[in-house]
């Protein structure tokens, strides 16, 4: 049928770059924070749902250090080479500070409370969430516990890179969609998970009650 093309026109030149598996990057942090710099570069919309750690455009150095340390230490990885990898990763957040890009990013309430690192480290982290909701470029949704959600909570944090595709985040692999079809139900889940979080003042009573948490 012939609006089946654009889904199979995605689907043939996706074929071998769809499903990255983390062990062959796992020897290079570096390399894995610019794979889809491409990507990143030419998108002006970025949508992010994240249900175990916060989004990249607004984690601090300290806070990619303790991820990147945590991923080496789970799968095995031999990478050395932390430190270039947090810089290519804070080189990647300047792309929304130049005015011509946009990210809405909806997070769980957990990611708030889930400790991975050390307190100052996840108070530092907190106090920058909290300036970076007042950042034109970004905003942020937080979904609070016990919410009452229009359709299913996703088990993946997955991104929406404007209509062209979709990364989303496995225990094992990344996965690149870009059916135009797939790419309209990750649209949809982000709506609905939106809809459903609470922005602006509110989400800053969620990150500051996380901070008071902290001991």
């Amino acid at each position: 049928m012939p609006e089946e093309i654009p889904n199979l026109i995605a689907a043939s030149r996706n074929a071998e770059s769809a499903y990255l598996e983390w062990r062959r990057v796992q020897r290079s942090q570096t390399r894995m924070q610019k794979l889809r710099l491409d990507v990143y570069e030419g998108t002006q919309f970025y949508r992010i749902y994240c249900n175990h750690v916060l989004p990249w455009p607004v984690q601090t150095a300290a806070y990619m250090r303790s991820l990147m340390e945590g991923f080496n230490a789970f799968h095995e990885g031999a990478a050395a080479d932390i430190d270039e990898a947090v810089q290519a990763r804070l080189a990647r957040q300047e792309l929304l500070n130049d005015g011509s890009r946009r990210c809405a990013m909806v997070i769980e309430e957990t990611v708030l409370r889930d400790r991975f690192a050390d307190n100052e480290v996840i108070r530092q982290q907190l106090r920058h969430l909290l300036a970076a909701t007042r950042r034109a470029p970004l905003s942020l949704g937080i979904i609070p516990f016990g919410a009452v959600r229009s359709s299913y909570r996703p088990t993946e944090t997955f991104s929406i890179y404007g209509d062209r595709m979709v990364v989303v985040e496995l225990v094992g692999a990344a996965v690149n969609i870009t059916q135009p079809r797939e790419i309209s139900l990750y649209v949809k889940a982000f709506n609905d998970l939106a809809a459903v979080a609470v922005h602006g003042e509110a989400a800053r009573v969620l990150i500051a009650n996380a901070m008071n948490a902290l001991r």
